[in-house]
């Protein structure tokens, strides 16, 4: 039931669509400083996680790491302490599926992990602990996108009721707790990384390489694979380069994403022309310091105070923020590199008739201050509004449509137009 005890097992949940920017920040971030000969990193693509998996030499000095260094596009890290397939007469009925996860969660070896991430979630006022108690932990499930009768918290119940059969020292506390024991289940992918690492070898693998009949194959194999970890607290990324937020705020992760998508080389221009709390430009800004970022939104309020006073409060000195209606855009023509921004969708506007108007509006707008050869990167879950605007003939004439990339925004399917300009 339990993963081979040679080998450590990271689970990094990331912005979904956007895996292989992760991968990449988690290589150059993480591996060059593991020096290990058997290394692997796999992304799940359009799962929101990212694997990593490696020799389990000093568990203790990776946690360590993982705690010092910031990865901007990870939003939870979690050691997988087992995973296990799930049978599938006992995931659809709801009585074995609660045992199923209870006999897991107790059978899983935590011991190593728990001792590893003890020092650094040790509590100042240890002083004032009860002492006939080892430890505060609560049970957390994640679902993912398997729908299932069993509700998420009966799941998350069930696995810190396998914890506390193991561990009877410690005790159930759902604030200010010292460890949070993950359960999570999804779909097996196939990728032999992560099953063939238990054989005590690990050959680095992308699903991206695979051909098309090999990917079929896989998705008619697909079955429920339960994991059982241990998350490691790191920064919350909510409150990242932040103290202001709207009711349609976009994570940083995923806006840190969205830039290295956009590439912006030294000198460019970008515009982010709906920049509500300016969580783009500022994650841009951050990490692109010889850019110019410029927010424009129309919103006074929330320029000016929310968005002002987050760029006040991240410090960074290339970022400008501009009163200004997308539809009318207060720029020279053909004055700006790269377009990056995330238009209104239904959440923020509450109604289609007014987005409607919106749409081709901003296109010709960001096709006329866009330079010869721009880029647009455009975040939108209006679909159908959007290819409707596409297939216009005056915009047909202006656009290419390099490419669709399907993200998901607060479990909403939505897509990342990747587009460039024809003149």
């Amino acid at each position: 039931m339990v993963s081979n005890s040679k080998h450590v097992h990271i689970l990094f949940h990331v912005p979904e669509g956007l895996e292989f920017i992760a991968k990449n920040e988690i290589n150059a971030k993480i591996t060059s400083q593991l020096k290990q000969q058997s290394t692997a990193i796999v992304a799940d693509s359009n799962t929101g996680r990212v694997h990593l998996i490696c020799n389990q030499t000093k568990l203790p000095t990776l946690i360590t790491l993982l705690n010092s260094i910031h990865l901007l596009s990870v939003r939870e890290t979690i050691v997988v302490a087992s995973m296990v397939e799930f049978p599938a007469q006992e995931f659809y009925n709801n009585d074995k599926t609660c045992e199923f996860i209870t006999e897991t969660t107790t059978n899983t070896k935590f011991d190593p992990i728990l001792a590893s991430l003890k020092y650094h979630h040790h509590n100042k006022k240890e002083e004032e602990k009860d002492k006939t108690v080892a430890g505060l932990f609560r049970g957390t499930f994640y679902k993912e996108d398997l729908k299932h009768k069993v509700k998420t918290p009966e799941l998350a119940s069930w696995v810190g009721f396998g914890f506390g059969k193991k561990y009877p020292d410690y005790k159930v506390k759902l604030e200010g707790y010292d460890y949070e024991i993950i359960g999570l289940w999804t779909q097996k992918t196939g990728n032999p990384v992560l099953w063939n690492h238990k054989d005590g070898s690990i050959k680095n693998s992308d699903d991206d390489n695979n051909n098309e009949e090999q990917q079929l194959q896989r998705q008619e194999d697909r079955k429920v694979l339960l994991m059982i970890g241990v998350a490691v607290r790191t920064q919350d990324t909510k409150f990242r380069n932040r103290q202001f937020f709207g009711k349609t705020s976009m994570n940083p992760c995923i806006a840190y994403c969205l830039a290295q998508v956009a590439n912006p080389s030294a000198g460019h221009v970008v515009l982010d022309m709906c920049c509500g709390t300016g969580t783009i430009p500022i994650e841009g800004a951050s990490c692109f310091p010889n850019v110019l970022w410029i927010g424009s939104e129309v919103q006074e309020i929330t320029l000016c105070e929310k968005a002002r006073g987050n760029v006040e409060h991240t410090g960074v000195n290339n970022v400008e923020l501009m009163l200004g209606d997308g539809r009318n855009l207060c720029f020279r023509d053909q004055s700006v590199d790269i377009i990056l921004t995330d238009w209104p969708w239904g959440l923020r506007e509450g109604s289609y008739l007014t987005i409607q108007r919106l749409y081709p509006k901003f296109m010709k707008q960001i096709g006329r201050v866009l330079k010869s050869k721009g880029k647009a990167y455009i975040v939108t879950q209006g679909h159908k509004l959007f290819n409707q605007v596409l297939n216009y003939p005056w915009c047909k004439a202006m656009w290419n449509v390099d490419e669709v990339k399907p993200i998901g925004i607060g479990g909403y399917n939505v897509s990342l137009y990747i587009l460039s300009k024809k003149l």
